[in-house]
């Protein structure tokens, strides 16, 4: 069995806090998520490579969840971050789930709120 590092285990930690706080929906400022996403883009954007590469693989797993919260912020964030492979596979993913169209206009919220938020 691999244990995890503690430096990774406090980054997933601190990663998964940036899902949860502030919630969504709290405040006007945060009614669909977007601090969580520019946070989360921030944070992405101020690690070092192989932080990067542990947070990708966090964020990827979170696109293909049932939890829409999670789920969207991470495509919004993998859109951001300009890995529409990685977005496609979300899709991909959602249009195979029971409740797809509610999944993907999700994604879709993600998507617009990168476009605003990061990248407009």
């Amino acid at each position: 069995m691999n244990a995890v590092s503690p430096d990774r285990k406090f980054l997933e930690e601190d990663i998964l806090r940036l899902y949860r706080e502030p919630i969504v929906g709290a405040n006007y400022n945060n009614s669909y998520g977007e601090e969580n996403l520019v946070n989360l883009v921030n944070k992405y954007r101020s690690l070092s490579p192989e932080e990067m590469e542990i947070m990708l693989e966090l964020v990827t797993g979170y696109s293909q969840t049932p939890d829409l919260a999670s789920s969207y912020i991470s495509v919004g964030v993998l859109h951001a971050l300009g890995l529409s492979g990685r977005v496609e596979e979300a899709y991909t993913w959602a249009k195979s789930q029971d409740n797809s169209g509610q999944i993907t206009s999700h994604f879709d919220i993600g998507i617009s709120l990168a476009d605003h938020f990061i990248n407009g």
